[in-house]
């Protein structure tokens, strides 16, 4: 949970940026768009929404299972319910290089950066072999259509458009069970198969991401949806706890992205 009076430095700074596009969208009956945000930044943006009583909020980042997206802010007269995705000033872009030539998603946002981009205009990058399908925003299209020919020493073909996504989104192996309760502690032992002790050990040596926050209260409640990054062991998504078992234990419903 963020807490706003907690925020300080640059989350202080995207707080008044929401702030701002929630004014442009109530009293200027403007829409209004703010780059690609991490996790994060994306928890601060629905307790700043929730702060302010805003309901009229989307986020989008180009397939269903992206975790970058884009937050749009929308006047009361427009229906969020009925957006179409091509309203966001979201593009798709697909590269192809040899397949001998292992890349890497760290490869692809290093060089993305070297063309002047900054982040907020680089949403979810994913890689496979010969070929990468990441997003941008679309004011980035003209730089990367004209400059994006290598990654690193590697020469690449960019075109719009995504290619091939299904061959690169990322898929979930389903982790079902049960778990003593939805403290963190628990659910951390249960998506890693550690004992509890050792689920405790790795949270309180701050390995253990909720919603790309750092959490080392073990005894704290996880909440469905939820994603969870766990070092060394990847990242869950905490999808739902569905009532108790005649044990009287907690059924989750989980997925570990491969």
């Amino acid at each position: 949970m963020v807490h706003l009076k907690e925020l300080s430095g640059e989350e202080r700074i995207l707080q008044s940026r929401f702030q701002d596009a929630i004014y442009t969208a109530q009293m200027k009956n403007q829409p209004k768009f703010i780059g690609f945000l991490d996790i994060r930044q994306q928890e601060i943006l629905k307790a700043v929404s929730a702060a302010n009583t805003f309901t009229s909020w989307q986020l989008y980042g180009g397939f269903p299972e992206a975790e970058r997206k884009v937050a749009g802010f929308f006047p009361s007269y427009m229906d969020t319910d009925e957006l179409q995705s091509d309203f966001f000033p979201v593009l798709s872009f697909t590269a192809h290089f040899r397949e001998q030539d292992k890349l890497s998603h760290r490869d692809f946002l290093g060089s993305l950066m070297g063309l002047r981009i900054s982040r907020e205009m680089i949403g979810d990058i994913l890689v496979g072999n010969g070929l990468a399908v990441f997003f941008a925003l679309e004011k980035a299209a003209p730089i990367l259509l004209d400059e994006f020919v290598k990654v690193g020493r590697i020469g690449v073909t960019l075109s719009q458009g995504a290619q091939d996504l299904d061959k690169l989104r990322p898929k979930q192996i389903v982790l079902t069970g049960t778990v003593s309760s939805n403290r963190l502690d628990a659910v951390v032992a249960f998506l890693t198969r550690l004992s509890r002790e050792k689920a405790q050990g790795m949270i309180r040596q701050e390995l253990v991401k909720v919603d790309g926050q750092v959490r080392v209260d073990v005894a704290g409640q996880v909440k469905a949806p939820s994603l969870l990054s766990i070092r060394g062991y990847g990242k869950y998504a905490v999808r739902a706890f569905n009532g108790i078992s005649k044990k009287g234990r907690l059924h989750i419903e989980a997925g570990h992205y491969q």
